[in-house]
């Protein structure tokens, strides 16, 4: 770390087991920060770059975390943003102090790391920059300064509110970055090295962000793991901030849903988001498979994030580089533990094309698909058909889009096939992460992928996104104008030309 902002420091007392130094730096917001020093790294948790968005800051613009006097100990997870917990007898999860970083520093290492910045799905209703399959040790061993963020997420984060500005949640993402640009020298990061890097809602937020004029010079490399390209029209974000306030019984306002506990909020939210009935009945359609989304608004978010990008990408050029792709099937995540795959109907199939434009011969190339199989059940299609619709042909269209005028892109999909469920899970949403993070024997690894994945594809995914935060490349051919070569991570991985297109019908639909 440069001399001038880092000093050693060790803990008083004579070492003994468990014993770790820590050491301390100094930030350009704020003042000294101090970490902890761990096996071939340095991590300080819960590095807060904005103020508790809560109170009289409660959906308003992040505010800069004032300076301070002494040294703060940077030794434990801020929480997450208040969100619907996954523990049944438990009313809410995460707290009102979110809005922090954690950052993995190589040790021993001098300045001029690249950086890697993760934003963490789940919906835009969940996620937590310290769930331990975002651990950042792996990263960190190889010469890394690895971030992961925290951000606003759910009411808080991307419901319209009248007096409100949208997009808390972006906005909020877009802070972290700005503080990640002016302190991570600190750590030794180089701050013309980054690398934004996201999943699921966190790579559709990245997708946004690309987009934006603001966000320009704050990174210079984008990782996009199953990006979702849907966000809200203006007309479906006042749809979903409407059946969550009648759900609440409270007018639409920010005074109402301030006095509303917020594990009541986060519950509402959790009850809409779980009942597709229940958004029908109060005015979705089906395309909003989640509730909330970042909102096209006109003024933040002026258009589609497709077409942001479109407009974005001679701005970036010469130099920026994006890896992006997707899972083979993704919405198996969400079809086969409910077992909802074995309940969908013939009519939900057709209202699902219906709304998002597609016609009834689609649905047929579907069922014909060698892919899906032959005469395959409804809920089989509708399983294909979306993860297409909301991760396939949005990673495949950014790809083609930014090679079309010159922009470094390079395309993966995901195929190894999880056991679990009894073989049925496949290769769904979110499964590659454990092996990105080089995380699978760890126990939050196995929960997602079970116990018998390959830890030599994990070291190959971990190699080279590794390589492409390092060096824009992660180690097989770039998309060019004239097709796609794509490497297909699996048991026996390899890189050949992508034969697989989506129908005409699709790639209009996705705008």
């Amino acid at each position: 770390m440069p001399s001038d902002a880092a000093i050693a420091k060790r803990q008083p007392g004579s070492p003994g087991e468990g014993y770790r130094p820590t050491v301390q730096v100094r930030l350009r917001d704020g003042g000294f920060l101090q970490g902890m020093r761990e096996s071939g790294f340095v991590v300080y948790r819960g590095v807060r770059y904005a103020q508790p968005p809560f109170g009289d800051l409660r959906f308003q613009p992040p505010e800069p975390v004032p300076a301070w006097a002494g040294v703060v100990q940077a030794f434990e997870f801020a929480p997450a943003s208040p969100q619907a917990p996954r523990d049944a007898d438990a009313l809410m999860f995460g707290g009102e102090d979110c809005l922090a970083l954690n950052i993995w520093a190589p040790a021993d290492v001098g300045p001029g790391c690249p950086v890697m910045v993760w934003i963490p799905g789940g919906a835009y209703m969940r996620g937590d920059a310290a769930d331990p399959v975002y651990d950042g040790a792996a990263f960190a061993r190889k010469g890394i300064v690895f971030v992961s963020m925290n951000y606003r997420v759910g009411i808080d984060g991307f419901m319209a509110i009248p007096g409100a500005p949208a997009n808390r949640g972006l906005l909020d993402q877009i802070a972290g970055l700005q503080w990640v640009k002016r302190n991570i020298d600190s750590f030794g990061g180089d701050a013309s090295r980054i690398t934004v890097a996201g999943g699921s809602a966190g790579a559709g937020a990245i997708a946004c962000l690309i987009g934006m004029p603001s966000t320009r010079g704050l990174f210079g490399r984008a990782i996009l793991q199953s990006p979702s390209l849907a966000t809200h029209t203006a007309a479906e974000a006042d749809v979903a901030a409407a059946a969550i306030t009648t759900l609440l019984g409270i007018p639409l306002s920010s005074e109402a849903i301030a006095r509303v506990p917020l594990p009541k909020a986060v519950a509402a939210l959790k009850r809409l988001a779980d009942d597709p009935s229940l958004r029908r009945d109060l005015g979705f359609n089906a395309r909003n498979f989640f509730p909330l989304r970042a909102v096209v608004d006109g003024d933040f978010l002026k258009t589609s994030p497709l077409r942001a990008m479109e407009n974005s990408w001679k701005h970036l050029l010469p130099d920026f580089s994006l890896l992006v792709g997707c899972n083979k099937e993704e919405m198996r995540l969400y079809a086969v533990p409910p077992g909802l795959i074995e309940q969908t109907t013939q009519s939900e199939l057709l209202e699902f094309a219906r709304d998002v434009g597609l016609s009834e011969h689609a649905v047929l190339s579907y069922a014909e698909n060698p892919e899906t199989g032959a005469r395959s059940t409804p809920g089989e299609i509708l399983c294909a058909m979306q993860s297409d619709y909301f991760y396939r042909t949005s990673a495949r269209k950014i790809a083609a889009d930014a090679s079309a005028v010159g922009v470094a892109a390079y395309l993966y999909e995901f195929d190894w096939r999880s056991r679990r469920c009894d073989g049925k899970l496949g290769a769904a949403h979110g499964l590659e992460i454990p092996f990105v993070f080089d995380q699978l024997p760890t126990s939050a690894g196995v929960e997602i992928t079970g116990l018998d994945a390959p830890a030599a594809l994990a070291e190959e995914m971990h190699r080279s996104w590794v390589r492409f935060v390092k060096e824009g490349n992660p180690g097989w051919p770039r998309h060019t104008s004239q097709g796609a070569d794509l490497m297909h991570f699996a048991d026996e991985s390899r890189c050949e030309r992508d034969v697989w297109a989506p129908s005409g019908e699709l790639w209009q639909v996705i705008q």
